[in-house]
């Protein structure tokens, strides 16, 4: 099952978007790893039930530069630290910044900072000049002691989301409310014929016409555990109460059961915030 998730999300195919085939691999047990120059191929793999989100899913970043990180590491072997990568791969500030966003370099054990840090020296001439020149000092040059440089929480988050399009932790952990609704996917069919709330993760909806020509929509949501359960939104409520963005929503509607088959009929929606940014 999780190689078949693996060839889903490697052509692109599907109805969902990638990330719901990722969120599945999850469910079967898989632990989902960013990018890493040592780890990943050009596309996603497994080994094992570790799953590399490959190279190729980090947007901006130059299909010529993926392959050739992925071609360098199987001819000369694993990258040993931030200067040997930067050495044999001559790589631009551009695609090395993003692969120092991603976390691909982690393996150094330099948190993003401290890569910055040195990605500026690596390609920056007045930096290497003066290091040159420290190495033929008279001992008398003043010590340079590096600042202290954290990451935030959430910050991984938000460079996933912005690199690959969606966090590779769960959507819920970056929400400003702790509230995860009256209850779980699991539980719907208990609740027929009551109005209840539900927080759920945007997966897709369906556009409908109906007979009076007025818009409805079928929407797929994911719960706080990871569960699939499905909405509808008449034309007056849809409305009222728009799909504005992906996200998480809170849903208040009453629960229907169609041939043995329970979802809610949406009374009202409304889109949560996530928790704050930390890079701005």
């Amino acid at each position: 099952p999780l190689e078949f998730m693996v060839a889903v999300i490697n052509n692109f195919g599907g109805f969902y978007r990638t990330q719901v085939y990722v969120h599945e691999a999850r469910m079967q047990g898989a632990t989902i790893q960013a990018p890493c120059v040592n780890q990943s191929a050009y596309l996603t793999t497994i080994y094992d039930d570790q799953l590399y989100i490959g190279l190729i899913h980090i947007h901006s970043l130059k299909k010529c530069i993926a392959e050739r990180v992925v071609e360098e590491r199987i001819q000369n072997g694993l990258y040993r630290s931030f200067d040997d990568f930067v050495n044999r791969m001559d790589i631009g500030k551009e695609p090395l910044e993003l692969l120092i966003r991603i976390g691909a370099l982690r393996f150094t054990g330099l948190n993003k900072y401290e890569l910055m840090w040195e990605k500026n020296t690596a390609h920056s001439p007045q930096s290497k000049h003066h290091l040159t020149a420290m190495l033929f000092s008279d001992g008398l040059t003043e010590s340079l002691e590096l600042p202290v440089l954290k990451e935030t929480m959430y910050e991984q988050a938000f460079d996933e989301i912005e690199l690959l399009g969606f966090p590779l932790c769960s959507p819920f952990d970056l929400l400003q409310t702790t509230y995860r609704g009256d209850l779980i996917a699991k539980n719907l069919k208990a609740y027929v014929g009551k109005t209840v709330k539900m927080v759920g993760y945007y997966v897709t909806r369906k556009h409908v016409t109906t007979v009076n020509r007025k818009l409805m929509n079928f929407g797929t949501w994911l719960d706080h555990e990871g569960h699939f359960f499905d909405t509808t939104h008449f034309p007056t409520v849809l409305a009222r109460y728009p799909f504005k963005s992906a996200g998480c929503y809170l849903l208040q509607g009453k629960v229907v059961d169609d041939f043995d088959f329970p979802s809610i009929e949406v009374e009202k929606m409304a889109k949560l915030p996530f928790v704050r940014d930390p890079r701005y």
